[in-house]
């Protein structure tokens, strides 16, 4: 921009009815002094500076110039010079109507003096400045055309379901002002007036008013009743007079009947028991606690008598199980004998079966003898076999052979089976390799079953578009019936609304009436009327075109998922999975072959092997033969015994040996035991002889023992018998004696009761114990009824003196009615007097009615204020969603498409909660609590820039942002230039930022560096 005089004519062409900033110079404001920016683009200018550079200095500064100094009563920041330098500036800019104008403010009034020059020399003022920007003030201008960081942060700051609300009113005034306004005015409204309300002042003053109106009506009566009223008030006097001795009267009486009537059942209970003492049959003379001591005797006698009869049954059992006892004192007087053929019986029976055994182990041992010289076919005698060389040399020598024999024998066995082995693995390889080959698919089938593979890809595509439909379906069914009903909702709100104006209209007109404005009344009683059908009217017409547009959404995609269910039809998972299972398995055989044929390598090489293995063996076989052969012969052992079976031939010798020695020592124990066992067979027929058994021969010792001790046992049960017979005994003898005693006390009780039996003697003891209760009754209830005195005497049982109560309560409660009202009316009465004849009441009433009169007046027209605000701005705000938001929605959904890189396409107003819904690519709609936060953040920004458009479509003003991107990575921020970009062809847009990579992404724009001194060199102002 070449430098010229202030007033010069700029060549550069805008277009429209622009306004743009082209020059600033501060002569002091905060820490910017002495500063001039000159050469500003009309179009897109960019600030760059670190922190504390002065960006938001500066922006404050060009609000300032415009709108006028924040004052001290305002909450921002006024950036007076710590210096004291001349506080103020000038602004220099370009008009399409105007030309060049300047803008200087200096401090002087509230918000400063401002001059404006115009290039004919025209000095302006203020209201110029409010002509140039159509009334906009330093709010307005900074909500639509100037926003920052932390517009953007309070998306993020609000809960969910203010997000949307808060959104819309940034569609409509740039922030959420519109919202803030209608509850501030609702609160208000209810703070003065609620239809159904009695604390709000003019609900008070209403009340109060209508009270001093009936009391002013009554006092406007004519005043001649004096004489009238003391006749009433000597009437009064000596009703009350009458009432009072009568209510007396009547509290006496129900004093008396209460006291009556709560003796009452006291003498009737007394009355009722006298009449059965006289029932009773005859209870006395009766011992005192005749039936207890009876019941203790009785209860001591039944065990007495049941032990009694115990002792009797067993007396009679021991008897008997006495003379069933036989003693047999032969055994007893031959105990010591018995006892010690017992002791020595053991010792005689091992002896015999020792014998027994020795006996049976010398025919063992010749017998085995024969067997082990059969073994091995050996004729040799006794003698012979102990000459033989049987030692351990000997042993190891044999049994060398034999561990040769063995594991050579082992390791043939080894070689068997390692060829066995290694044949059939070589057989089976073979086998493997002919079966696989086989089951090869040809080249032609796999490339067929390829091709089937690759159509099931198309097919799963298919599968997942048809979900995606559905649950888009379920989502449009859902969300249609939740407009239903906020939209019903709204309809009984917006009802109720019209009711709450047409009530207040009625009480307005009710106001008007009593103030005798008749006109104004009747026409705001017609308008209450009119309200019902209005409101019927106006909520028949209400319809939600997010319906019809989500049911319009609904039919296409139900439309798609016929489309894509037909596609499906000709499709059977099964036959895919038959053939991913053969391409599958064909993989697997050729893998399979690969190894199979390393495995027939692996068993060839196995099978030579064990052949070479198989010649070394046959040579260390004829040597192991040639040594056996000569242990043989030098043993005498026949050649024909197996090498395996040397070390067996050697302990078959050595147990022939061990058999030969064994028997010589059996021979000498033999002879022994047999003189023992004759000596103890003498001593058993000594006793024999004693207990006079004639058969000697079958004795048996463990038989005399059994017998002993039997005979010893009943001895002991003998005595214990007698013992027990002795102890029965007794004890019968004493429980006679105690029985007989106890029944003696028994009849001596009788005797006192003047009875015969035990059953005369209980009937006679319940009856005295039945009239002893009476008696303690009687006494008590006695002594309750003392208190009384003489009342008892009028106390009637027959009588109900409920009811007598009742009905002197009943009439004693109409004398207090009738007295309290006659009180009343005699009060009245005295004060109407009073007033009478000091008069000048009726003066203050009707002052006290004309002061609430004029403050339901004030209350009033406060109200109607309030009401005819809210009204207008609800008007405005129908009339901005009608006509000007529809625009706004169209631009933004422009701007939006841009940020999103077309993301997103489509922008709808939702009724529901005064907020929008936003359409990706895909047809899904979301409201914006369910948008990322830079996804709201980027609708945030295309509603403020579209509000800004359609707010003054005939002319642009410039838009200063700051730092609106930092929470954008780079692919929202290069979209976020690309707009900033179209916005400034039409709009100059100053951006403000202290991030070098932001002021980067602005190719092709010369950047202003704040806070250097290159800002005073490059920047000097054609001011």
């Amino acid at each position: 921009m070449p430098k010229r005089s202030f007033f010069g004519n700029y060549t550069t062409q805008i277009g429209g009815d622009d306004m743009r900033i082209i020059g600033i110079q501060i002569y002091g404001y905060g820490k910017l002094e002495n500063v001039e920016i000159g050469n500003l683009s009309p179009t897109l200018q960019v600030f760059y500076g670190q922190n504390e550079a002065g960006k938001s200095t500066l922006m404050s500064f060009i609000h300032s110039i415009l709108f006028g100094f924040p004052t001290k009563q305002q909450n921002e920041q006024r950036y007076i010079p710590k210096t004291g330098s001349k506080y103020g500036g000038k602004l220099l800019l370009q008009t399409d109507e105007y030309g060049a104008v300047m803008i200087e403010r200096l401090p002087g009034k509230a918000a400063g003096d401002v001059s404006v020059y115009l290039p004919d020399g025209t000095v302006k003022g203020e209201d110029f400045i409010s002509e140039l920007f159509q009334g906009m003030d330093r709010g307005l201008y900074q909500n639509v055309y100037s926003f920052n960081i932390h517009g953007l942060q309070g998306v993020h700051s609000l809960k969910s379901e203010d997000v949307g609300r808060f959104l819309f009113s940034a569609g409509t005034v740039g922030t959420d002002a519109l919202l803030e306004l209608q509850n501030k005015l609702t609160k208000e409204m209810d703070l003065l007036y609620k239809p159904k309300g009695k604390n709000p002042p003019l609900n008070m003053e209403l009340n109060r008013l209508k009270d001093e109106h009936v009391k002013v009506s009554k006092w406007q009566e004519k005043n001649n009743e004096y004489e009238g009223l003391l006749e009433e008030q000597q009437r009064i006097e000596n009703e009350l007079r009458k009432l009072d001795a009568r209510k007396q009267f009547l509290r006496d009486k129900i004093q008396e009947s209460e006291k009556l009537q709560s003796i009452q059942p006291i003498v009737e209970e007394y009355q009722t028991l006298e009449y059965q003492l006289t029932g009773l049959p005859v209870y006395e003379p009766y011992p005192e606690d005749g039936l207890k001591r009876f019941e203790q005797l009785q209860a001591l006698i039944k065990p007495y008598e049941a032990q009694l009869k115990t002792l009797q049954t067993k007396l009679i059992e021991f008897e008997k199980e006495k003379s069933s006892i036989q003693v047999s004192l032969r055994y007893l007087e031959n105990e010591q004998q018995i006892v010690e053929l017992v002791e020595n019986k053991s010792l005689f029976t091992e002896k015999q079966n020792r014998l027994q055994l020795v006996s049976k182990e010398l025919l063992q041992i010749e017998e085995e003898t024969k067997q082990l010289n059969s073994r091995l076919n050996l004729e040799i005698s006794e003698e012979k076999v102990q000459e033989l060389d049987l030692s351990i040399a000997a042993k190891d020598l044999f049994s060398d052979i034999v561990s040769e024999t063995a594991r050579h024998k082992q390791q043939k066995h080894f070689l068997d089976e390692h060829f066995s082995r290694a044949k059939d693995a070589l057989e089976n390889s073979e086998h493997k390799l002919k079966v696989l080959n086989k089951q090869i698919l040809s080249d032609g089938e796999r490339e067929v079953l390829e091709k089937k593979k690759k159509q099931f890809t198309e097919i799963e595509s298919l599968e997942k578009e048809k979900d995606l439909i559905e649950d888009e379906v379920n989502r449009i069914n859902q969300q249609i019936q939740r407009v239903t009903v906020k939209e019903k909702e709204n309809k009984t709100k917006l009802t109720r609304i019209f009711y709450g104006i047409g009530f207040a209209m009625l009480l307005a007109a009710v106001y008007f009436y009593i103030s005798q404005e008749w006109l104004t009344g009747g026409i705001l009683t017609v308008l209450a009327l009119l309200m019902l059908p209005i409101g019927k009217m106006v909520t028949s017409q209400m319809s939600s075109s997010i319906v019809h547009a989500l049911k319009d959404d609904r039919e296409s995609l139900m439309k798609k998922l016929n489309a894509v269910q037909e596609k499906l039809k000709n499709y059977s998972p099964l036959d895919h999975e038959e053939n991913t299972a053969r391409l599958l398995h064909d993989q697997q055989v050729k893998q399979q072959i690969e190894i199979e044929k390393v495995t027939l390598h692996q068993n060839e090489r196995a099978y030579e092997k064990v052949l070479t293995e198989f010649e070394e063996w046959e040579k260390v076989d004829f040597s192991i033969d040639e040594k056996a052969t000569n242990i043989k012969t030098t043993y005498g052992l026949p050649q024909q015994i197996s090498s395996e079976r040397l070390m067996d031939a050697f302990q078959i010798l050595e147990a022939i040996r061990d058999k030969v020695l064994s028997k010589r020592k059996l021979l000498e124990q033999k002879d022994e035991l047999q003189k023992e066992l004759s000596s103890f067979h003498q001593k058993i027929n000594e006793v024999a002889k004693q207990l006079n058994i004639l058969d000697q021969d079958s004795i048996n010792i463990d038989q005399l023992a059994i017998q002993l001790q039997e005979e010893k046992r009943k001895y002991e049960q003998h005595l214990q018998i007698e013992a027990k017979l002795k102890d029965a005994t007794d004890q019968i003898s004493e429980l006679t004696i105690e029985i007989d005693h106890l029944q003696k006390e028994c009849r001596v009780l009788w005797d006192m009761a003047e009875v015969s039996n035990e059953e005369m003697f209980r009937a006679k003891g319940q009856a005295n114990e039945h009239a002893k209760e009476i008696k303690d009754r009687m006494n008590i209830l006695k002594s309750q009824l003392e208190r009384f005195g003489e009342l008892v005497d009028n106390c009637n049982v027959e009588t109900n003196y409920q009811n007598w109560i009742e009905e002197m309560s009943a009439e004693l409660t109409q004398l207090h009615a009738r007295e309290k009202e006659a009180q009343r009316q005699l009060s009245a009465i005295l004060h109407r007097v009073q007033e009478l004849e000091e008069g000048g009441t009726y003066a203050e009433f009707l002052h006290s009615y004309e002061a609430s009169k004029s403050m339901v007046k004030e209350h009033a027209k406060k109200w109607a204020t309030l009401a005819i605000a809210k009204d207008i701005l609800s008007k405005t705000v129908d009339q901005y969603r009608k006509i000007r938001l529809p625009k706004v929605i169209e631009n933004a959904e422009h701007y939006f498409s841009i940020l999103t890189e077309k993301r997103y396409k489509k922008i709808y107003l939702d009724n529901e909660i005064d907020g929008f819904i936003v359409e990706d690519e895909n047809g899904l709609r979301y409201k914006p609590n369910e948008l990322s936060q830079a996804t709201s953040e980027q609708l945030y920004m295309a509603l403020r820039f579209s509000l800004a458009n359609t707010m003054h479509p005939n002319q642009s003003y410039p838009f200063i942002i700051d730092d609106s991107f930092v929470n954008f990575d780079s692919n929202r921020l290069l979209s976020a230039v690309l707009l900033i970009n179209e916005l400034s062809k039409d709009n100059q847009v100053l951006l403000f930022t202290c991030h070098q990579h932001v002021m980067e992404e602005f190719t092709g724009v010369e950047p202003i560096k704040l806070g250097t001194e290159e800002l005073r060199v490059n920047h000097k102002s054609v001011l």
